[in-house]
């Protein structure tokens, strides 16, 4: 009967969207009778109020070029009311119709509602690197919902490599000549030696109760969709880290969409930024995995719903053969943390080299520049050494 009335209100929520899809379109077309106004850079998401990580360096650089004018539109409408929701995707409308470029780092309805004016461009920065669960047409969860219309008006996608892009191509819709080899600009913000030292530096001077541990980042994904999402081994976890004694210290930080349960680690400190300060990374099926890979320490694999997983979600690699330290129950999870200097040794760190040659190729630190040069935002005289 459960299962039934959520079907019921999901079937009902996707009525209304398509209703809301009928409705902004005049609107848009409306404000189209005014010109693209040159220079006016649009960065919109609908599932976060503030600045998403994914655009955080992108926001910086624009910030250096004259002639450019942002504006930031950031709105989680996923837990509002549809009246609510609508209201602030119909006022999006005025500013996607008159920009120049707009920057989205996931799927915004506002853009796909019909087809865009040829003078902007959308550019989609995506939210994540590598290949890891299923997404689009690919996945049994997302095919349902998956329509033709969702990244049609993406005229630039980034990626991390020409793997990843064929694969996404595929899988979201999109036309493979779309896809940049510029890279993914969140990846940026790693290779700065001097963010990652302030980052580092700021968390032991607030919290120097973790000077001289071995901090472990739990960062996993979330399981359902936006509206019904959960976690799976959060109950282990909590036990480790009360258990495992004064040389560890076990952080969590949970998916925004499953964080509300209240059992994230009170540090202000978001989990993006803790990659640059974990000893160890815990995750299950998240790209954070691809993040941390950067740094080529050790990652243990927690995923005591594997086979369910594959099953209702679906993940690319086989999973058992990705880099890492495979973990399903309480006990394998205790011994990998215990011993990660033992297994994290060379021929593990051959194959962290490896997987980053095939899938992070794009990712060298200058991601940003390459792709705002390939825009013609930036001139070749502006790009960073």
């Amino acid at each position: 009967m459960l299962k039934q009335i959520k079907r019921m209100l999901l079937w009902l929520r996707r009525l209304l969207k398509n209703a809301i899809y009928i409705l902004l379109a005049p609107c848009y077309y409306i404000c189209c009778l005014r010109p693209v106004r040159k220079g006016l850079v649009v960065l919109a998401d609908g599932h976060i109020d503030r600045l998403p990580y994914s655009m955080q360096a992108l926001r910086e650089r624009l910030t250096e070029i004259d002639d450019i004018t942002v504006v930031e539109y950031f709105h989680d409408y996923s837990f509002c009311n549809m009246i609510k929701g609508f209201w602030i995707m119909l006022r999006f409308m005025p500013l996607y119709a008159r920009a120049e470029y707009v920057f989205l780092c996931d799927c915004f309805i506002p853009t796909t509602c019909c087809k865009k004016r040829k003078g902007t461009t959308v550019v989609q920065l995506w939210h994540s690197c590598g290949l890891m669960k299923k997404v689009g047409v690919d996945s049994p969860e997302d095919a349902m919902s998956m329509k033709k219309t969702q990244y049609r008006n993406t005229d630039v996608f980034t990626t991390s490599a020409d793997v990843v892009s064929d694969v996404l191509s595929k899988a979201l819709l999109i036309p493979r000549e779309n896809f940049s080899t510029a890279g993914v600009n969140r990846m940026d913000l790693l290779y700065r030696k001097d963010r990652c030292a302030s980052l580092k530096k700021y968390f032991y001077e607030n919290y120097p109760e973790y000077r001289g541990k071995k901090l472990v980042l739990w960062a996993p994904t979330f399981r359902g969709n936006v509206h019904d999402s959960h976690l799976v081994g959060e109950e282990v976890l909590l036990k480790l880290q009360k258990e495992l004694g004064e040389d560890y210290a076990i952080i969590l930080k949970t998916h925004r969409f499953a964080g509300r349960t209240g059992i994230d680690t009170p540090v202000r400190i978001t989990a993006e930024q803790l990659l640059t300060i974990a000893d160890c990374l815990i995750t299950d099926y998240s790209s954070i995995y691809f993040d941390y890979l950067y740094f080529r320490k050790p990652v243990i694999l927690f995923a005591p719903d594997l086979q369910e997983y594959e099953e209702k979600r679906g993940i690319y690699p086989k999973y058992t053969d990705t880099p890492g330290y495979f973990a399903e129950n309480e006990v394998q999870l205790r011994k990998g943390i215990l011993t990660m200097d033992t297994w994290a040794n060379e021929a593990y760190r051959a194959q962290q080299d490896k997987l980053w040659d095939e899938q992070m190729t794009f990712c060298d630190g200058k991601s940003t520049d390459k792709l705002l040069k390939e825009l013609g935002i930036l001139k070749n005289d502006e790009v960073s050494a």
